[in-house]
């Protein structure tokens, strides 16, 4: 929850809520704090232009979109 608040600061409260409503979008904050952490791992020890942190960031963004999604739907 905590990368999705980062992201998304001006909806920190709705996330909250969300969070503790669906067992759904939880998961799927949990997938996206799991893959920024990994991805922070990764560019620690990786050149940034290597496949697997291309593939995190990708993964990410449509983390993001679908956070944002959600949010959307219920505001």
């Amino acid at each position: 929850m905590k990368k999705a608040i980062e992201r998304f600061p001006d909806h920190a409260d709705l996330i909250g809520r969300l969070v503790e409503q669906s067992e759904t979008f939880r998961s799927l904050c949990e997938d996206h704090q799991l893959a920024v952490e990994t991805l922070d791992t990764l560019t620690a020890r990786r050149p940034t232009d290597d496949k697997i942190v291309h593939e995190y960031r990708t993964l990410i963004e449509d983390l993001e979109v679908d956070i944002a999604t959600a949010l959307n739907k219920v505001r």
